[in-house]
């Protein structure tokens, strides 16, 4: 296993570093302290040379203007209605960002943060604490992020965190793939282990009712080819996706999604103990310079592994509660084959 560390570019005359960890089949991975963002997860191309399966931007200038592309997600994905949730019945109203709306932890969370960056071992470490008065959450919250690879070709990214006061933590990552050469998905397919999706309101808060996938064109359970599946979302509910899939009771190791392209056969299976993965399929991504080339239709995916969002607020999301003084981690793997 060879690590680097490198500058990668200045935000605001701070420098962003590069951090790169390579395994013995050359498959790499690295990421960068602005956002805690995933760069690069290379794995061998046709020609020998390395393809990058993430669509990520090529600068901190780019992701200030795109943001969420492969960063770090946090306190907590998805969103949150009106900002506001309770904590042992005592209420509390956080930055919103979307409308009245908090989405990914609000206008100052984890992907908008410059963190501090190291190697343990071959492990990238990033860390950061970040005070209740500057992202409005409760508690001022110490948080670890680590990204592994091993020579099994698993990315494992791995989120910790502490806080002084009772607060809520549902962190993810916000990949973007694409495992084609070509610059669309459509050609992909997707298999997620669940049976049911959240219902959601115009604003894309879950109303908390949750709906089966049976004869819909959300049933990902036999893998299903994405172009079929976003032409039937747009037939039937009017638009691609943007949904959350309720993952079923399944095995900490047990694989909640996988990505497949059967031109190139690469695959990437993704493994969460977590109840949720997010699915978004952006229509158009024209107009924006990626490392992959200039952006187009349907060039990527996002998948969100995480609990299901505005959890506080609903009778059977779960619990992402971080209480004062103790100690939460979540992981995510990221499997490739090729």
């Amino acid at each position: 296993m060879n690590t680097k560390k490198e500058l990668f570019d200045k935000l605001d005359g701070k420098d962003i570093e590069k951090f790169t960890i390579t395994n013995d089949h050359d498959v790499s991975v690295s990421a960068i302290t602005f956002g805690a963002t995933l760069e690069e997860f290379n794995v061998p191309g046709p020609d020998g040379k390395p393809t990058n399966i993430l669509v990520s931007v090529p600068s901190s200038e780019e992701l200030m203007k795109n943001q969420y592309f492969c960063q770090a997600i946090g306190r907590t994905a998805g969103r949150i209605t009106n900002g506001t949730f309770k904590i042992k019945g005592k209420e509390y109203h956080v930055d919103s960002n979307e409308g009245t709306t908090t989405l990914h932890g609000g206008p100052h969370g984890f992907n908008t943060q410059i963190w501090d960056g190291s190697f343990d071992g071959d492990r990238i470490v990033f860390t950061k604490h970040i005070d209740s008065s500057e992202d409005s959450f409760p508690g001022n919250i110490d948080v670890k992020i680590t990204f592994s690879l091993n020579n099994d070709n698993e990315l494992t990214a791995t989120y910790s965190a502490k806080s002084d006061a009772d607060t809520l933590f549902n962190p993810t990552q916000h990949t973007y793939f694409n495992l084609s050469e070509e610059n669309s998905i459509n050609g992909q397919s997707l298999q997620i282990n669940a049976d049911q999706y959240l219902e959601l309101n115009k604003d894309k808060t879950p109303t908390g009712k949750k709906v089966a996938v049976d004869d819909t064109p959300y049933d990902f359970r036999d893998n299903q080819n994405l172009k079929v599946g976003v032409d039937d979302m747009k037939a039937e509910v009017g638009h691609s996706y943007d949904e959350v899939f309720v993952i079923n009771d399944h095995k900490d190791d047990e694989p909640v999604a996988k990505l497949s392209d059967p031109e190139s056969g690469r695959s990437v299976a993704i493994s969460s103990n977590r109840n949720a993965l997010v699915v978004f399929t952006p229509d158009d991504l024209t107009g924006t310079n990626y490392l992959r080339g200039q952006g187009g239709p349907y060039m990527a995916i996002a998948l969100e592994a995480q609990n299901l969002p505005d959890t506080p607020n609903h009778e059977g999301f779960g619990d992402v509660t971080l209480p004062a003084g103790e100690e939460k981690t979540y992981s995510i793997k990221y499997k490739v084959e090729f």
